[in-house]
């Protein structure tokens, strides 16, 4: 059944980090606005409290696609975990909420890739712009809607990784956000007064409800609606109605990597030779949709210690009880912060010009599938590559929205990302054997074999290896001339009008970090790209390679 169309100046298909900063600031600006998500609203106690993120991040959880890629042949012919939000804030809902935006010269990299405008100069003043950062400096912002704070207090463990990295002969760096990345440093995560700080909560929670915001939550995108070659809105399914929704002035596509390539080709718009396998009609010849895909993979050094000096004693009955009065209480304690909040960037060789390893360090034994033991106390560090030169794609397996895709990040697939794993691994088990951390050692769990030799480390590597969970690049910026683009720098799709893509599919290549910062950061610039505003003033600070 078909209802009658609704009209709105801007149609937003996706209510994930860039959808919510594009809705805020296109509903600030005067504009009625529609936001569409596929999932419920943020308001469960499990998506506010930081520590609610085992709660979520499991397959069973409605917040969550939970996406699997097709079997890895270089990873043992595993599938591997993909899981996506599918809530109101999106990924920023459900993610571990390290706050980090990748290196300068990642920057400068999308520049010379075709996102003309992208380079670091650009950037920063958005990067400033949506942040509130507890860090002083001229690199960093003051008066954004994403709160970035340090733990203030660091447990022993994560005391013992900063010394470790110290020991093994690397520095100490300030602020990996500011002038300098490389080193072991405190992070930071995106959470405000012990409340997860989403692209939702940020930007959409603290809004004054003047009637030009409307938020469609539990409702599907179906397709784009053309026109020709123009779209004119989303056909939406919504409470078992479809309900065709016409932008006035523009369509936004902001339904993150897999979502926003999906909805392209379901539509008429892609790879021609796939559209017509899969029974729709091309509308418009893109073969760069679905393809580029990138990821981030880590593998994990685990170590048992001798003395709970872990946070799987929190997991003590009366302890959690305790954390959920606090929490509940006041917004504090151990239930108010995530579990990540110290690290490392690191260079797998000396001429690399800047970091391409980064460490996660967790003061907390898991088990095989992420979940805290309660019986044994020990920590984590999760390693890996920061800028894969594997190339994945995804594609529709049917014709309909609601079927699932077919995810390929062909993880693995050069000689390359071998040796940047390798050195990966390496380096984690340095740093989990200096001084700092023995003194706690009581047994390595993982690797938990000898991988001394090369084919020991790989076969590690192919059976411990999973994502990190950025994967980005599947309707690339580009220029006219690169036949692979899908969109142009200033993000609209090639051979259609009025209609943009804004998300982390955008991106021509991974950021070396966390890509949450990076995808906010890209939806603030966009809103001034759409509303025809000039670019914020550059600002060319410099930085360490």
């Amino acid at each position: 059944m078909m209802s009658e169309a609704v009209e709105f100046d801007y149609v937003i298909g996706g209510a994930g980090s860039a959808g919510c900063v594009l809705a805020r600031r296109l509903a600030d600006a005067g504009n009625r606005v529609l936001l569409i998500e596929a999932g419920p609203r943020d308001n469960s106690w499990v998506i506010r409290m930081p520590a609610g993120l085992r709660s979520i991040f499991k397959p069973s959880s409605r917040y969550n696609y939970w996406f699997e890629t097709e079997p890895q042949r270089n990873l043992g012919n595993r599938r591997i975990q993909q899981p996506r939000g599918r809530v109101l804030g999106g990924s920023s809902s459900i993610n571990g909420m390290t706050w980090l935006r990748g290196h300068p010269l990642d920057y400068e990299r999308w520049e010379k890739e075709g996102a003309t405008g992208w380079s670091w100069k650009d950037c920063l003043p958005y990067f400033r712009k949506i942040e509130r950062s507890d860090v002083v400096s001229a690199y960093r912002g003051t008066d954004g809607f994403i709160h970035a704070q340090r733990q203030e207090h660091l447990c022993p463990l994560n005391q013992a990784f900063l010394d470790a990295g110290v020991e093994a002969g690397f520095s100490l760096t300030d602020d990996v956000n500011g002038y300098r990345q490389e080193g072991v440093s405190r992070f930071e995560m995106s959470v405000d007064h012990g409340i997860r700080n989403s692209a939702a909560y940020g930007y959409l929670h603290s809004r004054r409800d003047d009637g030009n915001l409307t938020i469609w939550t539990q409702s599907t995108l179906e397709q784009i609606n053309l026109i020709g070659n123009k779209a004119t809105g989303f056909k939406v399914l919504r409470g078992g109605t479809a309900v065709n929704v016409t932008a006035r002035k523009e369509t936004l596509l902001c339904a993150g990597v897999f979502g926003s390539p999906q909805l392209l080709m379901l539509s008429g718009i892609g790879p021609g030779d796939h559209l017509n396998e899969k029974g729709i009609v091309p509308r418009v010849e893109s073969p760069g949709v679905g393809e580029n895909l990138q990821d981030h993979l880590e593998c994990h050094i685990q170590i048992e210690t001798r003395e709970p000096v872990s946070l799987n004693r929190e997991l003590q009955l009366h302890r959690m009880l305790w954390a959920g009065v606090q929490w509940f209480g006041s917004k504090s304690g151990i239930a108010s912060v995530n579990q990540c909040h110290v690290g490392a960037f690191l260079k797998s060789a000396p001429h690399i010009p800047h970091p391409d390893i980064q460490f996660h360090f967790f003061p907390v034994f898991f088990n095989k599938d992420w979940i805290p033991t309660r019986q044994t106390n020990g920590y984590r560090i999760g390693v890996g590559p920061m800028r894969p030169t594997s190339r994945g794609r995804v594609r529709l397996q049917s014709r309909h929205a609601e079927d699932p895709l077919s995810i390929d990040p062909n993880y693995m697939n050069t000689d390359e990302d071998w040796r940047v794993m390798r050195e990966s691994v390496r380096l984690g088990l340095l740093f989990s054997r200096q001084p700092a951390f023995r003194r706690f050692h009581y047994r390595e769990d993982m690797p938990g074999v000898d991988v001394s030799s090369i084919a020991a480390v790989d076969e590690f590597i192919r059976m411990d290896a999973s994502s990190a969970y950025h994967p980005c690049g599947t309707c690339k910026i580009g220029t006219k001339h690169d036949a692979s683009a899908v969109v142009g720098p200033d993000l609209k799709v090639r051979g259609v009008e009025r209609l943009r893509v804004i998300d982390a599919s955008v991106m021509p290549s991974v950021p070396s970090a966390n890509i949450n910062a990076a995808t906010i950061m890209l939806a603030e610039r966009a809103s001034d790209l759409v509303l025809g505003r000039p670019a914020m003033q550059a600002q060319p600070l410099q930085f360490a390679a």
